[in-house]
C-alpha cells in the first residue's frame, strides 16, 4: 500500500478492462501524497505536514482501524498502534522503513534515489517489517509463513484444494525517484528493481495529490497506482505448474484528515482503497479483488 512518502507508476502492462480504465481515470482526478521532501521547509508553526531539517521526528498513532486481508483464509489485519518516524538531513532522509538520497533539490522538482520493501508480503506473514515497524499491526492467527512455505486454500470459497507454496521473504526494491509540484498538486513517481535477489522484479510506483480542505482542519485526496512486473506478481500469488500470471496494475485511491489539537496532538482519520487487478484477483490464493485500509485516532509527537 504503499504511500507513505508515495506510490509508483510504470510502463508496461497488459489491457485493462473498460470498468478498470474508468476507475484509473477517476482515481487521477482527485490525488494525494505526503507533501515531496524537496518542497518541505523548516517549522514555523504547529504542522502536521512540518518537517525540521536535521531533527528526528518520532510519533505514534493510537486508535482503531484495520486492513482488510485479500488472501484466502487469512484474517483482516488490525490496526491499533502505527509508529512513524523520519529524519530528514540536507541529503540523507528516512522515512519509516524508507531511506533516501537527494540528488537535486529544486523549487518545483526533486530527484532522490530510495529503497523501499516489498509491500505485498504483510498479507502473508506476521514477521513482516511493515507490519511490525511501520503500521504495527497486530497479526491476526493464521497470518504467517511457516519454514517450508505456505498451504492456501482456493480463493472461490468453495473448494478445499490446498496449494503449496514458497515462503515469501522481505524484500527490498531500490531505484530513482521524480517528486515534482504544480500549483496545489504534488506527485511522484518512482521506478523500482528489487536488490535482494527474491525474484528480481520490478515495480513502478506513481501518485498525484492535493488538498481540498486547508484550514484548521486539513483533507487531502490521493490517487495513484503500483504497476508490478510477472515477476513480482509469480512471486507472491503465482503457483508453480498451475498459476502464472502476468504483469498487473494496481489503482488505488486514499482520503486522509487531520486536525491540530496541541503542538503534540493531532486527530487523524485515513481511508485507503486499493483495486487489484485481474493477474492478482484471478490468482487461486486471493479471494477478494481488492484492499481497503481505514483508521482513525490520536497522533501523539514524541519528539
Amino acid at each position: 500500500m504503499p504511500l507513505q512518502r508515495g506510490p509508483t507508476a510504470r510502463t508496461q502492462h497488459t489491457p485493462m478492462p473498460t470498468k478498470l480504465r474508468t476507475f484509473a481515470l477517476l482515481l487521477l482526478i482527485s490525488a494525494c501524497l505526503p507533501q515531496p521532501a524537496g518542497a518541505q521547509v523548516k517549522c514555523t508553526a504547529v504542522s502536521p505536514d512540518c518537517v525540521v531539517v536535521g531533527e528526528w521526528d518520532l510519533s505514534v498513532g493510537l486508535g482503531a482501524g484495520v486492513r482488510t486481508n485479500p488472501v484466502a483464509g487469512r484474517s483482516d489485519i488490525p490496526l491499533y498502534v502505527i509508529p512513524q518516524f523520519s529524519y530528514y538531513g540536507k541529503r540523507f532522509f528516512v522515512d519509516n522503513l524508507e531511506p533516501g538520497f537527494t540528488l537535486h533539490e529544486g523549487a518545483v522538482h526533486t530527484i532522490n534515489l530510495v529503497a523501499a520493501p516489498g509491500y505485498d508480503r504483510v498479507f502473508f506473514s506476521r514477521s513482516d517489517p511493515q507490519n511490525l515497524l511501520v503500521n504495527s499491526l497486530a497479526a491476526a492467527p493464521g497470518v504467517g509463513a511457516g519454514a517450508g512455505g505456505d498451504n492456501l486454500g482456493s480463493g472461490d470459497g468453495r473448494s478445499a484444494q490446498e496449494f503449496p507454496t514458497h515462503r515469501r521473504r522481505t524484500t527490498y526494491l531500490a531505484g530513482p525517484e521524480w517528486l515534482f509540484s504544480y500549483g496545489r498538486f504534488a506527485g511522484q513517481l518512482s521506478a523500482l528493481y528489487e536488490v535482494t535477489g527474491r525474484h528480481d522484479g520490478y515495480e513502478v510506483r506513481g501518485a498525484i495529490s492535493t488538498p481540498l480542505i486547508q484550514t484548521e482542519h486539513s483533507l487531502i485526496a490521493n490517487a495513484g497506482f503500483t504497476w508490478k512486473s510477472a515477476q513480482t506478481v509469480r512471486y507472491y500469488y503465482g503457483i508453480e505448474g498451475f498459476y502464472r500470471p502476468a504483469a498487473a496494475l494496481n489503482p488505488f485511491v486514499k482520503l486522509a484528515y487531520s486536525r491540530v489539537l496541541s503542538e503534540r496532538w493531532t486527530l487523524n482519520a485515513f481511508v485507503h482503497y486499493e483495486y487489484l487487478s485481474d493477474e492478482i484477483g484471478d490468482s487461486p490464493l486471493v479471494s477478494d479483488p481488492s484492499v481497503v485500509t481505514a483508521f482513525v485516532g490520536f497522533n501523539f509527537k514524541v519528539f
